[in-house]
């Protein structure tokens, strides 16, 4: 037994509603939001007492097909509306439902082959290459996707593969305005390696609004930062921030490696990429190398177009 509320015991639950008993005693206004009281009598030991039965508004009547364990066509449909609790990023780490394993595995199978075999030699079936798909790491993904509250995410071998992605959306002439102060890896990718490509690099504190104002322009095609900054820990308006960019049509990339979702999520801020080095703090026990890309809208089908 355990309490939803003061003076409410959840006494069990069954395939359609929550069973709960409001004492008499405990004078409640009215009931929590989508449920109702109605009163039934009832011994406890030896006394009769008046109790209040809550129960929800809202339940579906679901009929089972016994030759295939299916819901019958027709099910009854909710004719209330139920208030539902966003679920918080604790629940979605401790219930996340895989949808790729037809047998309920609790864990998610690892999937260990490069190719699958197709339904037919017209037909394709919804994976052929692990390089392009792969139910494992499409399970990965999906969760990643609803901790970042993001579009889709993408993984990639380590977090500076997942930075190197990014660069190609960029082409010869364009410019990317970068933080001054963020990680070593990435550093030098952008001092080194991308320039390299034609691709112009400015670099500013990011601290500082008017600075990056002031290098943003017309060729600037992605604004790349860091919130809180490694090594300094130097924090940034990731919402003004974006607001820039996007007045000039460019997109807004935050690492996100030191925070995780678990403390932030910039693409609620206006970020269209977050990148997390899953080797920090998404595992945190010096046992993986992994990189994320979190996106938000249709530009997303960029990313995966080697797919």
């Amino acid at each position: 037994m355990m309490s939803l509320s003061m003076g409410i015991k959840i006494i069990g639950t069954t395939e359609h509603q929550v069973l709960a008993y409001v004492s008499e005693d405990f004078r409640l206004a009215k009931p929590p939001s989508s449920f109702q009281f109605k009163k039934e009598v009832n011994f406890v030991g030896k006394r009769l007492l008046l109790f209040k039965k809550l129960v929800p508004n809202c339940s579906k009547d679901r009929e089972m097909d016994v030759s295939t364990s299916a819901l019958a066509d027709g099910v009854a449909e909710c004719v209330n509306d139920v208030d539902v609790k966003e679920p918080s990023i604790s629940t979605l780490l401790m219930n996340f439902e895989s949808k790729f394993d037809p047998y309920g595995a609790i864990s998610t199978p690892l999937y260990q082959t490069a190719t699958f075999k197709q339904p037919s030699a017209t037909e394709n079936g919804p994976y052929d290459y692990t390089r392009s798909g792969n139910p494992t790491r499409d399970a990965l993904e999906s969760l990643l996707a609803k901790l970042d509250k993001a579009d889709r995410a993408f993984c990639f071998t380590s977090g500076m593969a997942a930075l190197a992605a990014v660069t190609h959306l960029l082409g010869a002439g364009e410019e990317i305005v970068a933080g001054d102060d963020i990680y070593g890896g990435s550093d030098r990718l952008l001092s080194q390696v991308t320039p390299k490509t034609g691709i112009v690099v400015k670099r500013v504190n990011t601290s500082d609004l008017d600075e990056v104002a002031s290098a943003i322009g017309p060729k600037t095609k992605l604004v790349w930062i860091e919130s809180p900054t490694n090594p300094r820990i130097q924090i940034s308006d990731i919402r003004k921030i974006a607001e820039i960019a996007h007045a000039w049509g460019a997109l807004l990339l935050v690492d996100n490696s030191i925070m995780s979702p678990v403390l932030s999520q910039p693409l609620q801020l206006g970020a269209d990429i977050v990148m997390h080095s899953a080797t920090k703090f998404i595992s945190g026990h010096s046992d993986v190398m992994a990189g994320v890309l979190a996106v938000k809208g249709e530009r997303y089908d960029s990313y995966n177009i080697l797919g």
